[in-house]
């Protein structure tokens, strides 16, 4: 079943995602907020059904990245607490704020800029529509509610270390299906919603296969599946038990099973520094990386990045991979040059930024990266204030850190220091791949507001939960979460 057609058969697939508010209620009446929204963030997006959308009027399609966040709004407001009273985060600062008007003003004006209709042989692509713009105004919003919310409940100690846990936790549940489609081939979609999501020759690698469970791409359970594993290695090393040393090797083994040699790679520079490492040095490096990611497209251009020697040495790995890596820069570059042709606000949706066959209609370009999909469609407006966006809290913790003594090396900052290599783990990410989930922006949210919290001069070691592993000895699903 192509994906186009699993959007309107599914029918338990589209019962999901309609009975999630009930679970989202669920969950809140049985934990306290903080944890209340992690779970629902991450829980999800590991098991609601991908691809299928919620198609009402005047409003772009609602799937799996937005309900739980919209869920989560919604029982948060209906749980605020009266007269204002509790603690709250701290302010955002400047910066923040006029990315976040950015994000919110980027779609109109593409609109405003984008009224002509697209003619190129066969292809008709209509103009930008203020009601269009209104919509994707609306979009941006619901994408980052999971930002807005982390950094509202996640901005103490306490909070970071259940975002940690909650992933190991999750991917520790997730290995379940994983291992039984590295055996079985990629099948749980199927068995549960009844469709697949992708294509299929995506899933083989290396004589095998290589999971996707009910995510959009192997790849993204490869990304999500490092994360668990670099917070594994966060919380053994505060608590070294043979437990959690051993969840940590265990996410390891999978980490090499996803078969993805992207996620291997971040895996090989942020596991050592987080298993060793000083907060403040982790912290420095996934602000370095972050950097190059973000300069990544003007490094296209420059002669800094050599793209022939890359595609030369991935061609003498692999000759597969190589070419696959050799289309993507083709791809990068053709995008790119369209997206030039109106470099400011960009060209907007209904495939505007893409070029199709004039003869056949079909498209001949895939954007894969993050990066160039922004930059087609906001132009580089947009661009910055997506990207800045997750960059901020890289650079607001570094500050915070450099200002820090000896408390540097408490927990607190050690929880920190992994979810900034996550981070910018994930910004890597982003030039080959559109791997931007709402588990990447409640993490973004969540460490811009610890870092404003520190740079106040507020620390709070004491909300770390107190227990002795990853996972408690008690079992039970409700004891584990």
């Amino acid at each position: 079943m192509s994906p186009r057609e699993a959007k309107s058969v599914p029918a338990f697939a589209l019962m999901m995602l309609l009975i999630w508010p009930i679970v989202t209620s669920v969950i809140f009446s049985r934990m306290d907020k903080q944890k209340a929204l992690v779970w629902t963030i991450v829980s999800g997006y590991l098991i609601l059904p991908p691809l299928i959308e919620i198609d009402l009027p005047l409003i772009p399609g609602i799937n799996k990245s937005m309900i739980p966040a919209l869920c989560a709004a919604l029982m948060l407001f209906l749980r605020r607490d009266p007269m204002g009273k509790g603690p709250s985060a701290p302010e955002m600062g400047m910066v923040v704020t006029i990315l976040l008007v950015m994000n919110f003003t980027s779609p109109m004006l593409t609109t405003f800029t984008n009224p002509d209709t697209l003619f190129d042989g066969i292809n008709v692509r209509p103009g930008m529509s203020i009601t269009q713009g209104m919509a994707d105004t609306l979009l941006v919003f619901m994408q980052l509610l999971p930002f807005l919310m982390g950094y509202r409940l996640l901005y103490n100690a306490r909070g970071a270390e259940l975002l940690l846990r909650a992933l190991v936790l999750g991917i520790l549940c997730y290995t379940v299906p994983m291992l039984f489609e590295l055996r079985f081939s990629p099948q749980t979609n199927i068995i549960v919603y009844g469709y697949f999501q992708h294509d299929f020759v995506q899933t083989i690698r290396y004589g095998g296969y290589r999971p996707i469970v009910f995510l959009e791409h192997p790849l993204w359970v490869a990304l999500i599946t490092m994360w668990a594993f670099l917070a594994a290695i966060a919380l053994a090393r505060h608590n070294k038990t043979r437990r959690n040393i051993l969840i940590a090797l265990y996410l390891c083994c999978m980490v090499l099973l996803c078969k993805s040699a992207g996620a291997l790679i971040q895996a090989l520079i942020a596991a050592p520094l987080v298993a060793v490492a000083r907060p403040k040095l982790m912290v420095l490096v996934a602000a370095m990386v972050a950097s190059i990611a973000f300069a990544y497209p003007t490094l296209r251009t420059t002669p800094l990045l050599p793209v022939n020697d890359i595609v030369d040495v991935a061609m003498s790995i692999s000759p597969e991979r190589g070419r696959s890596l050799e289309f993507r820069l083709m791809n990068e570059e053709q995008l790119v040059e369209r997206a030039m042709e109106r470099s400011m606000f960009g060209w907007g949706g209904w495939g505007r930024p893409l070029f199709y066959d004039p003869y056949d209609g079909r498209l001949s370009s895939v954007p894969d990266g993050q990066w160039v999909i922004w930059l087609g469609a906001r132009g580089i407006y947009g661009y910055l204030a997506q990207f800045l966006l997750l960059l901020v809290p890289i650079f607001t913790m570094m500050r915070a850190l450099m200002r820090a003594r000896g408390a540097a090396r408490s927990p607190e900052y050690l929880m920190l220091g992994c979810l900034s290599l996550m981070l910018a783990m994930n910004c890597v990410d982003l030039i080959p791949n559109a791997t931007l989930t709402p588990v990447t922006w409640i993490a973004a949210g969540a460490l811009l507001g610890n870092a404003r919290r520190l740079l106040k001069g507020v620390e709070q070691p004491g909300d770390l939960p107190v227990t002795e592993g990853i996972l408690p000895k008690k079992a039970g699903l409700q004891t584990v979460l």
